[in-house]
């Protein structure tokens, strides 16, 4: 799996198989409103990084969450958002 964060219109943490894809969920769960740039705005990050943010996010809202149950479900994640901005939930 790989991972893509776009900040430009709106922020999201994407857990995809490429690009593509990452794009396809973007447009489907953030929003359909992007242009030309959304190509200039999607970066390819780690898994560390992406595992760091989207942690740092559940372990605030979920404390008794264990380690070992946040990476499966973590790891279990396909073509779908991990995170995006508050002011679109």
């Amino acid at each position: 799996m790989k991972y893509y964060e776009i900040h430009e219109p709106y922020y999201a943490l994407i857990a995809a198989v490429d690009e593509k894809k990452a794009a396809e969920v973007y447009c489907e769960v953030v929003t359909d409103d992007v242009d030309e740039t959304l190509k200039d705005n999607i970066k390819e990050v780690s898994r560390q990084y992406a595992l760091g943010c989207v942690g740092d996010s559940v372990f605030q809202s979920k404390p008794e969450l264990s380690v070992a149950e946040f990476v499966r479900d973590f790891d279990d994640r396909e073509n779908t958002y991990l995170l995006f901005s508050r002011g679109l939930a």
